[in-house]
């Protein structure tokens, strides 16, 4: 049995993966994880599993700090501080601060070198062309040629920023996270919003990989501190978020498997040296038979229980490399039949478009091969039961506002 005292995990973020983190210690180690953050969110309010700690902070002073404070406050008890980030600002705020946190805490992070290198995402697919992993056909824009930039790529195709931290303090008419695009002039038209706008980095064209949201991946590994990769969990999103300030964050997943892509990805993270939770978003190419990466986030992903509630707890694997010193001998590939859902079940039914897919989750839902991050048998009370009753039912809503004009969005 573990002794409790050996560790005590700080998540930092009280969202749905936050909770999806915490929720995933718990049930390897039977301890209360703490959440640490600047408010208290719905996800892990009233919570029986875990202990929030609430700092106001608004800069990364302010927040080491706080958490430092924490940190001191925790060291009387626990021989090691693990650091886990629940977003990509808290990751990022983090790999910054590094040099301030070691001591105190385990930092099972990349320096700020290697993260400048993976979150701008020219500079990811130049990494990832060296590596072989593939990438979908890509053209820079940038400030100096977007006046009289050509697509070489037929329409549809994507635009996107490279510095997506850049991006997203500007204001427009007509702002996504993401665009697809159908014709040269509407192209001509928002690159010259985003750039009056007051955006200075690069932007990314790339062509359109045929296929619905069924054609979409999502990997969540983690790399230990000899730059190994202990675990790796493929998920095959089979729906998406359709709010608008949401689109792309999935809300059905079902595992996948596929060797060759697990061999692809552990090469590109034991070469570029990577430490910590990493997550992929790809999609699968029919043309090739490949599956091409667009971006990678230096945090789990943020639907990241779908791996512990498939069989497969990478949460476990940071304490097991950082606080228990067990050694590497082997990477884990998994494998598994269950669905995860971020969405009411009839839900996903009723708005999942392929019907082979719909037969495949009608199938997992019939077997009782499914989970929700939020609803857990160990952590009932009449409050948080009413509320994520209406945090999950709002989802109807939503579809039956945005789904029939997704396109559009």
């Amino acid at each position: 049995m573990v002794k409790t005292e050996t560790f005590m995990p700080i998540i930092l973020g009280t969202d749905n993966n936050a909770y999806g983190i915490a929720r995933s210690l718990h049930e390897a180690f039977h301890i209360k994880p703490t959440c640490f953050g600047r408010g208290n969110l719905i996800m892990t309010r009233d919570s029986k599993i875990l202990n929030v700690i609430v700092k106001d902070f608004s800069n990364d002073e302010e927040f080491v700090k706080a958490i430092s404070e924490t940190g001191q406050e925790l060291k009387k008890t626990y021989q090691h501080l693990i650091i886990i980030a629940a977003s990509d600002q808290y990751a990022e705020q983090v790999i910054r601060n590094k040099s301030k946190l070691e001591g105190l805490f385990d930092v099972p992070f990349i320096d700020q070198e290697l993260l400048t290198s993976l979150t701008h995402k020219d500079q990811f697919y130049q990494l990832a062309e060296k590596t072989d992993l593939p990438i979908p056909g890509t053209q820079l824009i940038t400030a100096k040629n977007h006046s009289d930039f050509i697509s070489k790529f037929d329409f549809p195709v994507a635009l996107k920023p490279a510095n997506t931290t850049e991006y997203l303090g500007l204001h427009f008419d007509g702002k996504k996270k993401a665009f697809i695009i159908d014709d040269a002039k509407k192209l001509t038209s928002i690159i010259e919003k985003i750039y009056q706008a007051g955006y200075s980095d690069t932007m990314i064209l790339q062509e359109f990989i045929p296929g619905d949201d069924s054609h979409m991946r999502t990997v969540n590994a983690y790399v230990d501190h000899n730059n190994q990769v202990r675990m790796m969990v493929l998920g095959h999103p089979v729906l998406e978020d359709v709010t608008p300030n949401l689109i792309g964050n999935y809300v059905a997943i079902i595992n996948d498997y596929n060797e060759k892509l697990y061999k692809q990805v552990k090469n590109f993270l034991e070469t570029i040296k990577f430490h910590g939770f990493v997550n992929f978003d790809l999609k699968y190419d029919a043309r090739d038979e490949e599956f091409k990466a667009f971006d990678v986030n230096v945090r789990p992903g943020r639907s990241s229980y779908f791996t512990t509630a498939s069989g497969y707890n990478i949460f476990a694997e940071v304490v097991k490399d950082v606080a228990l010193k067990e050694p590497f001998t082997k990477t884990v590939t998994a494998k598994a039949d269950h669905l995860w859902l971020g969405v009411p079940k009839k839900l996903a039914v009723k708005y999942i478009e392929d019907d082979e897919i719909k037969a495949k989750v009608q199938k997992l839902i019939n077997e009782k091969k499914y989970s929700y991050t939020l609803y857990n048998s160990q952590d009932k009370s009449i409050k948080r039961n009413w509320r994520l009753f209406k945090y999950y039912h709002q989802y109807w809503q939503r579809y039956q506002t945005y789904f029939t004009n997704k396109e559009n969005l």
